[in-house]
């Protein structure tokens, strides 16, 4: 089947557009988009120009036309994040350094970063009575911010501390007091709330890979993860199964699909839709579960129209809109592992099924392509994480892949049950936790496997000298024949 990539190009590009941009002063931002009118001035004097002799237009121009395409979307995404950069800018930099009296909507759950420390997303949305314009903020906290509720509106005297260019945060929050409640989380947040409350209550008599596994694979809320085991799912590039990433909202939505293989195709498209929404309030509509969002309704576009064709153009259309809306996006590797499985599922799903079934049971094979095919796309972005080359990655990911579906249904189930029977609630968790033993299990034991890492020198030559031994032996085979 042919690949429609013609957008590729163009969303590729804008990418590094908005990565650029959003880490330049403005000087160098006006340096590249004159760069870029000068070449969509080129494109369009060259589309313009007649060619002499038949049939001598076509090629010439579907590259010219290609070339104009890129390079307006490029000018486009430099001009429109340099202009949000620097607006940014000029919000933040008056506050840098300073002790602000700050009015924040939590936005994350906070998570342990030292014994005491805790980093909270946020939205800085007031200073001292002033509106900062909804700036995303990091808050670097004591153990005072514990409860904070996602949806709240809060109150603290913190220090402004700069972030690296180009950071979706655009600042650093350090209180120097714990924070006062404004207004508590609307009744829908607040719901969702307990419902992950209710997950975290039933897990707590489970062992602790389960407690840590459970509700990380169902609602990526990977806080209890024990440190030995998260290190190990480093080592061998499993950290995405307890990420709520597009290979995450991929996998439920395939799940959907498959059980509801008999019904009509808008049925199953429909009812996908309606469990990607309750999917996303239910982990939280955060910016990277957005994101996330955003490349599981690609899927069901190219479900709903039939033409999985069309879901590659949506794909590249998507990424490009994504950034429009947030340029800082480009430097998310939530976004990176989202596009990644989305386009593996694109590509890669379909080739991966027609080979397992020459071995597997069709179902089997499908069942298997649909998470692999994601993992496999997202193994390299995983592996820029670590200072060393996962060795054992495909194989560790192959082994834990059919374990996860069963974990994230199971988890899912119990927290959709837990506010109506908390016995019933345990005992789901527990079958989840069966399942996450088996992932547990996967991640050590490939982490203690002999050569688990390797320098990243190390395995590029070892790339280089199995590639030349390869072309070297291909002439000589065809010799001897």
């Amino acid at each position: 089947m042919t690949r429609d990539l013609r957008l590729l190009p163009a969303a590729v590009l804008g990418w590094c557009a908005c990565l650029t941009a959003t880490r330049l002063r403005p000087e160098g931002v006006a340096v590249l988009v004159l760069a870029g009118l000068a070449v969509v001035v080129a494109a369009t004097a060259r589309l313009r120009t007649p060619q002499r002799g038949r049939h001598r237009r076509a090629a010439p121009g579907r590259a010219a036309a290609s070339l104009l395409l890129t390079a307006v979307v490029v000018t486009a995404a430099l001009a429109w994040a340099g202009a949000r950069s620097e607006l940014r800018r000029a919000t933040v930099e008056p506050l840098l350094r300073t002790s602000v009296v700050a009015t924040l909507r939590i936005d994350g759950e906070p998570r342990r970063v030292g014994h005491d420390t805790l980093l909270v997303r946020a939205t800085l949305a007031a200073v001292e009575g002033g509106t900062a314009r909804g700036v995303p903020v990091l808050v670097l906290a004591d153990g005072s911010w514990w409860d904070v509720v996602v949806g709240s509106r809060v109150q603290a005297r913190a220090r402004v501390a700069p972030t690296a260019p180009g950071d979706p945060a655009g600042a650093l929050l350090v209180p120097h007091e714990p924070p006062v409640l404004l207004a508590r989380a609307p009744p829908l947040a607040a719901g969702v709330a307990r419902l992950r409350a209710g997950l975290l209550r039933a897990v707590e008599g489970l062992d602790p890979q389960a407690r840590g596994l459970v509700p990380g694979i169902a609602l990526g809320d990977d806080r209890a993860l024990p440190v030995a085991l998260a290190e190990d799912l480093r080592t061998v590039s499993l950290t995405h199964v307890t990420a709520v990433s597009g290979a995450h909202v991929a996998m439920v939505l395939g799940l959907v699909m498959a059980t509801l293989v008999r019904l009509p195709r808008p049925w199953r498209a429909g009812v996908a839709g309606v469990v990607l929404v309750g999917l996303v309030l239910l982990v939280h509509p955060s910016a990277s579960v957005l994101r996330s969002a955003a490349m599981g309704a690609v899927l069901l576009l190219g479900l709903l129209l039939a033409r999985p064709r069309a879901a590659l153009p949506a794909l590249w259309t998507s990424v490009l809109v994504l950034l429009a809306v947030d340029p800082w996006l480009a430097s998310s590797f939530g976004f990176v592992l989202s596009v990644l499985a989305t386009a593996g599922l694109l590509l890669g799903s379909g080739p991966l099924a027609a080979w397992l079934s020459r071995a597997l049971p069709r179902p089997l094979a499908v069942a298997l392509a649909v998470p692999l095919a994601a993992q496999l796309a997202c193994l390299p972005a995983l592996a820029l994480l670590q200072p060393r080359m996962p060795v054992h990655a495909v194989l560790a990911n192959t082994l834990a892949a059919p374990a996860v579906p069963p974990a994230t249904v199971l988890g899912l189930a119990a927290t959709l049950v837990a506010p109506v029977s908390a016995s019933a609630a345990a005992s789901l968790a527990g079958l989840a936790g069966v399942a996450t033993a088996w992932v547990a299990a996967v991640a050590t034991w490939c982490a203690r496997l002999p050569l688990a890492t390797l320098p990243w020198w190390v395995a590029v030559v070892a790339g280089v000298v199995l590639v030349a031994v390869l072309v070297r032996r291909r002439p000589m085979s065809r010799s001897a024949s």
